[in-house]
């Protein structure tokens, strides 16, 4: 019997890492947009081109985490199929009307900042509960430095 409940948690849980999952690689998405977008301003693409590089990351991360699910590793997830499939409506949707009304960089870098928050947020808040040993493991390799590398961009762009 408690074979069943832990593959039950395990299921639920690989459903919301998967919701999650394409969340980041949307965001990945929409920040190769932005550099694609942004290409003349050498500065703005890198800035792009390393969020999107570590949104990937991140999604490949959680797929990582999406295997080790049925072992010792994950103690449980904490976010709900609904909140995860918001998050990735709201990522999808500033991803599209991104592409339908190109927004200025000061725009996108805003954007950026608020998608960080909430991505940041879920995955480091409400997403895994790691057991013990491995908590520290996951915090050491993701990188959370993002919002400060927009904001920085944002404040520089605003002193022009």
């Amino acid at each position: 019997m408690q074979e069943a409940i832990a593959f039950r948690v395990a299921a639920s849980a690989g459903q919301v890492l998967g919701v999650c999952e394409r969340a980041e690689f949307t965001c990945a998405e929409l920040y190769h947009y932005f550099a694609s977008l942004f290409k003349d301003d050498r500065e703005i693409f890198y800035i792009w081109l390393k969020s999107a590089l570590e949104r990937e990351n991140r999604a490949r991360l959680l797929t990582l985490v999406g295997k080790l699910a049925l072992d010792d590793v994950i103690e449980g997830v904490h976010l709900e199929l609904a909140e995860a499939e918001e998050v990735l409506a709201k990522v999808r949707a500033s991803l599209e009307l991104a592409k339908e009304e190109p927004p200025e960089v000061r725009e996108a870098l805003q954007l950026g900042i608020d998608l960080e928050r909430t991505l940041d947020r879920i995955t480091m808040e409400k997403v895994v509960q790691f057991s013990e040993s491995y908590q520290k493991w996951f915090l050491a390799i993701m990188n959370r430095d993002q919002v400060e590398l927009l904001q920085h961009a944002y404040k520089q762009l605003g002193q022009d």
